[in-house]
């Protein structure tokens, strides 16, 4: 990404606020546009997630409304983690990033090795002002980064099979919840001139897609980076 268009992305730390306004600001908006899709669907024999945000898992974590019990959680390391062997090795399991996230994303438990975890379909990564998970870290292993477009949790990924807008089940609906909902938008998640979705390399790997995506198990999913996150 050159210079000049990360300064038109992301030209300070104070519009960061603006940059998850998705997450923030427009859930509303994301419950409508599922609302009528999910109307369309009534009859449908495609699994679509019916419940609203809000919901909490019996742990104790943002669980994403519908997501079933069964169904293995992908764990996604916080923003700034080094890589996975160094991160287990460094990480003390102290709990300062989930105690320091501000919406609660964040979590440990054994499920993870004991090693802090984001499980985007219950509760993505926003990216806060503060990038606080990474300035509390007293080991190292959430190193601090200078801009959030070097945030790097992963890559999301589309199965065209499953999604609304080119199943079969979903007869072609114009679903358009993960990119309006996409922080860092076309440079990250678009829909191309075919009517398929395409990500491009301006994803984070935040994960807000995926915990937007109507269908269930998701449409579109992240798949956890190998390197610096």
């Amino acid at each position: 990404m050159g210079s000049d268009q990360e300064k038109r992305l992301y030209p300070s730390s104070v519009n960061r606020r603006s940059f998850f306004r998705g997450v923030l600001h427009e859930t509303f908006d994301w419950i409508e546009q599922a609302a009528q899709i999910l109307n369309r669907l009534a009859k449908s024999q495609l699994s679509v997630d019916q419940s609203s945000p809000g919901e909490t898992a019996e742990d104790g974590a943002d669980k994403k409304p519908g997501a079933p019990a069964s169904q293995h959680p992908v764990f996604l390391r916080p923003p700034g983690a080094l890589p996975p062997i160094a991160f287990a090795d460094t990480c003390s399991h102290c709990g300062k990033c989930v105690e320091a996230c501000p919406a609660g994303c964040i979590k440990l438990s054994d499920a993870a090795n004991g090693l802090p975890y984001i499980v985007a379909r219950w509760s993505p990564c926003v990216v806060c002002d503060e990038l606080a998970c990474m300035n509390v870290c007293p080991t190292g292993a959430l190193q601090p980064l200078d801009r959030v477009d070097q945030i790097n949790m992963g890559q999301a990924e589309v199965n065209p099979e499953r999604c609304l807008r080119t199943s079969d089940t979903g007869a072609n609906e114009d679903c358009r919840i993960c990119v309006d909902q996409c922080p860092v938008g076309p440079l990250a998640l678009r829909v191309g001139e075919s009517g398929l979705l395409e990500v491009g390399d301006g994803c984070t790997g935040c994960g807000v897609c995926e915990w937007s995506c109507p269908t269930e198990p998701p449409s579109i999913t992240v798949r956890p980076s190998e390197s610096l996150g």
